[in-house]
Protein backbone atom coordinates (compact mmCIF):
# COMPACT_ATOMS: atom_id res chain seq x y z
CA UNK A 1 0.00 0.00 0.00
CA UNK A 2 1.58 3.23 -1.01
CA UNK A 3 1.21 6.49 1.36
CA UNK A 4 -0.84 9.13 0.50
CA UNK A 5 0.75 11.45 -2.76
CA UNK A 6 1.11 15.24 -2.84
CA UNK A 7 -1.30 16.72 -5.59
CA UNK A 8 1.61 18.91 -7.95
CA UNK A 9 1.04 19.77 -11.61
CA UNK A 10 3.73 18.03 -12.94
CA UNK A 11 2.39 19.11 -16.64
CA UNK A 12 4.16 21.49 -19.22
CA UNK A 13 3.21 24.45 -18.04
CA UNK A 14 5.13 23.40 -14.62
CA UNK A 15 8.09 22.80 -16.25
CA UNK A 16 10.96 25.50 -16.71
CA UNK A 17 13.39 22.57 -17.43
CA UNK A 18 17.46 22.84 -17.20
CA UNK A 19 19.37 22.07 -20.37
CA UNK A 20 22.26 19.68 -20.72
CA UNK A 21 25.07 21.75 -20.34
CA UNK A 22 23.30 23.48 -16.95
CA UNK A 23 22.72 20.56 -15.26
CA UNK A 24 26.40 18.89 -16.14
CA UNK A 25 27.70 22.47 -15.12
CA UNK A 26 25.67 21.44 -11.58
CA UNK A 27 27.21 17.88 -11.21
CA UNK A 28 30.68 19.10 -12.04
CA UNK A 29 33.02 17.04 -10.00
CA UNK A 30 30.11 14.50 -8.47
CA UNK A 31 31.20 11.08 -8.00
CA UNK A 32 27.73 10.16 -8.88
CA UNK A 33 27.48 8.37 -12.57
CA UNK A 34 24.67 10.18 -14.35
CA UNK A 35 23.84 10.43 -17.98
CA UNK A 36 21.54 12.51 -20.30
CA UNK A 37 18.69 10.08 -21.64
CA UNK A 38 15.25 10.74 -24.00
CA UNK A 39 15.08 13.10 -26.59
CA UNK A 40 17.46 15.40 -25.38
CA UNK A 41 20.01 12.32 -25.35
CA UNK A 42 19.29 11.98 -29.17
CA UNK A 43 20.11 16.10 -30.00
CA UNK A 44 23.48 15.46 -27.99
CA UNK A 45 24.27 12.76 -29.98
CA UNK A 46 23.28 14.73 -33.11
CA UNK A 47 25.29 17.74 -31.58
CA UNK A 48 22.50 19.93 -32.29
CA UNK A 49 18.87 20.61 -30.48
CA UNK A 50 16.50 19.34 -33.36
CA UNK A 51 12.99 20.20 -31.46
CA UNK A 52 11.57 21.34 -28.30
CA UNK A 53 12.00 19.88 -25.04
CA UNK A 54 9.58 20.68 -21.92
CA UNK A 55 11.62 18.65 -19.83
CA UNK A 56 15.30 17.02 -19.08
CA UNK A 57 15.58 13.60 -18.61
CA UNK A 58 18.45 12.15 -16.79
CA UNK A 59 19.77 8.80 -15.50
CA UNK A 60 21.23 8.12 -12.48
CA UNK A 61 22.08 4.25 -11.06
CA UNK A 62 19.63 3.20 -7.70
CA UNK A 63 23.32 3.50 -5.57
CA UNK A 64 24.71 6.82 -6.59
CA UNK A 65 21.07 8.84 -6.57
CA UNK A 66 22.03 10.15 -2.58
CA UNK A 67 25.34 11.55 -4.08
CA UNK A 68 23.47 12.72 -7.08
CA UNK A 69 20.92 14.55 -4.90
CA UNK A 70 23.23 15.80 -2.20
CA UNK A 71 25.04 17.89 -5.48
CA UNK A 72 21.52 19.59 -5.80
CA UNK A 73 20.76 19.65 -2.06
CA UNK A 74 18.83 23.31 -2.48
CA UNK A 75 16.22 21.49 -4.54
CA UNK A 76 12.99 19.58 -3.73
CA UNK A 77 12.98 15.91 -4.38
CA UNK A 78 9.65 13.94 -5.72
CA UNK A 79 9.26 10.56 -6.49
CA UNK A 80 6.51 10.74 -9.70
CA UNK A 81 4.14 7.91 -10.08
CA UNK A 82 0.21 7.54 -11.62
CA UNK A 83 -1.31 8.59 -8.45
CA UNK A 84 1.01 11.77 -7.72
CA UNK A 85 4.22 12.66 -6.40
CA UNK A 86 5.90 11.47 -2.96
CA UNK A 87 8.49 13.40 -1.42
CA UNK A 88 11.83 11.30 -1.65
CA UNK A 89 11.63 11.28 2.32
CA UNK A 90 8.30 9.67 2.91
CA UNK A 91 7.76 7.51 -0.54
CA UNK A 92 7.88 4.91 1.68
CA UNK A 93 7.22 2.00 -1.04
CA UNK A 94 6.70 4.47 -3.85
CA UNK A 95 10.23 4.75 -4.04
CA UNK A 96 10.63 1.29 -5.57
CA UNK A 97 7.43 1.28 -7.21
CA UNK A 98 8.49 4.23 -9.08
CA UNK A 99 11.57 5.07 -10.81
CA UNK A 100 11.36 8.86 -11.86
CA UNK A 101 12.06 11.50 -9.35
CA UNK A 102 11.06 15.40 -10.14
CA UNK A 103 13.47 17.64 -8.85
CA UNK A 104 11.76 20.94 -8.28
CA UNK A 105 12.89 24.77 -7.65
CA UNK A 106 11.66 25.62 -3.94
CA UNK A 107 11.72 29.11 -4.91
CA UNK A 108 9.54 28.81 -8.01
CA UNK A 109 7.71 26.06 -7.54
CA UNK A 110 9.31 24.90 -10.84
CA UNK A 111 10.30 21.24 -11.98
CA UNK A 112 14.04 21.39 -13.22
CA UNK A 113 14.62 17.78 -14.29
CA UNK A 114 13.51 14.21 -14.18
CA UNK A 115 16.07 11.78 -12.41
CA UNK A 116 15.40 8.13 -13.56
CA UNK A 117 16.70 5.98 -10.66
CA UNK A 118 17.61 2.39 -12.83
CA UNK A 119 18.78 -0.94 -11.61
CA UNK A 120 22.22 -1.15 -10.77
CA UNK A 121 24.50 -4.03 -9.71
CA UNK A 122 27.69 -1.72 -10.03
CA UNK A 123 28.88 -2.82 -13.14
CA UNK A 124 26.60 -2.39 -16.12
CA UNK A 125 23.90 -0.69 -17.46
CA UNK A 126 20.74 -2.55 -16.79
CA UNK A 127 17.64 -1.72 -19.19
CA UNK A 128 14.78 -0.72 -16.82
CA UNK A 129 12.35 -2.23 -19.00
CA UNK A 130 13.63 -5.68 -19.65
CA UNK A 131 16.50 -6.29 -17.03
CA UNK A 132 17.99 -9.03 -19.24
CA UNK A 133 19.06 -6.37 -21.78
CA UNK A 134 22.70 -4.77 -20.24
CA UNK A 135 25.41 -3.54 -21.03
CA UNK A 136 29.04 -2.47 -19.35
CA UNK A 137 28.16 0.99 -18.16
CA UNK A 138 31.23 2.73 -20.03
CA UNK A 139 30.13 0.98 -22.99
CA UNK A 140 26.39 2.02 -22.39
CA UNK A 141 27.64 6.52 -22.00
CA UNK A 142 28.93 8.53 -24.64
CA UNK A 143 29.98 12.39 -24.12
CA UNK A 144 29.97 15.18 -26.08
CA UNK A 145 32.93 17.12 -27.28
CA UNK A 146 32.23 19.62 -24.07
CA UNK A 147 32.16 16.27 -21.89
CA UNK A 148 28.22 15.79 -21.55
CA UNK A 149 27.84 12.19 -20.30
CA UNK A 150 24.44 10.29 -22.54
CA UNK A 151 23.25 7.47 -22.98
CA UNK A 152 23.61 6.07 -26.38
CA UNK A 153 21.34 6.37 -29.00
CA UNK A 154 20.23 2.53 -29.64
CA UNK A 155 19.72 2.47 -25.98
CA UNK A 156 17.27 5.41 -25.55
CA UNK A 157 15.60 4.25 -29.14
CA UNK A 158 15.20 0.81 -27.32
CA UNK A 159 13.25 2.77 -24.65
CA UNK A 160 11.24 4.37 -27.20
CA UNK A 161 10.98 1.58 -29.56
CA UNK A 162 8.70 -0.15 -26.83
CA UNK A 163 6.69 3.07 -25.98
CA UNK A 164 6.31 4.47 -29.28
CA UNK A 165 4.38 7.56 -28.67
CA UNK A 166 4.06 9.87 -31.87
CA UNK A 167 7.43 11.88 -30.59
CA UNK A 168 8.78 8.52 -30.17
CA UNK A 169 8.50 7.58 -34.19
CA UNK A 170 9.46 11.08 -34.76
CA UNK A 171 13.26 10.83 -33.27
CA UNK A 172 13.37 7.61 -34.31
CA UNK A 173 13.10 8.09 -38.00
CA UNK A 174 15.34 11.22 -37.09
CA UNK A 175 18.19 9.34 -35.54
CA UNK A 176 18.43 5.71 -36.92
CA UNK A 177 19.97 6.46 -40.29
CA UNK A 178 23.05 7.87 -38.07
CA UNK A 179 23.07 5.02 -36.20
CA UNK A 180 26.44 2.69 -37.01
CA UNK A 181 25.28 -0.80 -38.24
CA UNK A 182 26.88 -2.51 -35.33
CA UNK A 183 24.33 0.21 -33.45
CA UNK A 184 21.64 -0.50 -35.58
CA UNK A 185 22.01 -4.71 -34.85
CA UNK A 186 22.08 -4.22 -31.48
CA UNK A 187 18.99 -2.49 -31.96
CA UNK A 188 16.91 -4.90 -34.38
CA UNK A 189 18.09 -7.87 -31.61
CA UNK A 190 16.84 -6.51 -28.56
CA UNK A 191 13.69 -4.77 -30.21
CA UNK A 192 13.25 -8.27 -30.88
CA UNK A 193 13.89 -9.49 -26.99
CA UNK A 194 12.26 -6.89 -25.32
CA UNK A 195 8.92 -6.52 -27.76
CA UNK A 196 8.19 -10.46 -27.78
CA UNK A 197 6.52 -10.02 -31.15
CA UNK A 198 7.98 -8.40 -34.70
CA UNK A 199 8.27 -4.80 -33.88
CA UNK A 200 7.58 -2.48 -36.75
CA UNK A 201 11.31 -0.50 -36.36
CA UNK A 202 13.11 -4.16 -37.04
CA UNK A 203 12.26 -4.01 -40.68
CA UNK A 204 13.27 -0.84 -40.77
CA UNK A 205 16.61 -0.95 -39.36
CA UNK A 206 17.63 -2.88 -42.43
Amino acid sequence: MLSKPVRLDGGPAAWDAWRPEEIAGLLAGTRARWCVVGGWALDLFRGRQTREHEDLEIATPLWDFDLLRERLSGYEFFVAGREGFWPVDGAGPAYFEYQQTFVRDPSTGRWRADVMRTPDDGVHWICALDRSIRLPYDEAVARTPDGIPYLRPELVLLFKGLQTRPKDQVDFEATAPLLSEAARRWLRAALADASGEEHPWITLLG
